[in-house]
């Protein structure tokens, strides 16, 4: 993944966080998270492509909504919360792939995202193709096809946060 350090916006000093997630296991398809103090909630999509043999890369093509919010609503049961340490090397790329030096508002790029992440004492490393203002299944293949695949970059080991972050807790 060393072309995503190579690009990023942050080459020299990755982006240092620490996130609080908060998994629930009877919902893989829903993310919450706080990040400075605001609230994230991420739920993904019924959205399949059309012809899953053609896809470039290995894994799972995933559509996932997105809401910041400043507060959320009291829970009627309370969720434990999973602090996360994150490294995070981020390349911003436009729809021609060219790298950009700066995100847009509203998210019309593509982020390719290299990440350490720090769950208690172990170390993981994750990659991301996060494409924002995506119209159709077909431009993400289109824009999967650029991306190089690693030897690592296996169907085994892809997954969103929340599954991913659930299998580490729950395997505990």
């Amino acid at each position: 993944m060393n072309f995503v350090k190579e690009l990023s916006m942050n080459k020299n000093d990755p982006e240092s966080r620490t996130d609080t997630y908060f998994p629930m296991a009877d919902r893989p398809d829903l993310g919450l998270k706080v990040r400075d103090n605001i609230y994230e909630v991420k739920q993904r999509r019924d959205w399949t492509l059309s012809l899953p043999e053609s896809q470039p890369l290995p894994g799972k093509f995933e559509a996932w909504d997105k809401w910041s919010l400043e507060k959320i609503p009291e829970a009627g049961n309370k969720l434990t919360g999973l602090s996360i340490s994150k490294k995070r090397w981020l390349t911003c790329l436009d729809q021609a792939f060219n790298v950009r030096s700066n995100f847009s508002n509203p998210p019309q790029e593509i982020q390719v995202e290299y990440t350490e992440i720090k769950i208690e004492a172990t170390n993981y490393y994750t990659f991301a193709l996060e494409i924002s203002g995506l119209h159709s299944p077909e431009k993400l293949l289109e824009i999967a096809r650029k991306i190089p695949i690693h030897p690592r970059m296996t169907a085994e080991n892809c997954c969103s946060y929340p599954a991913f972050i659930l299998a580490n807790v729950l395997k505990k």
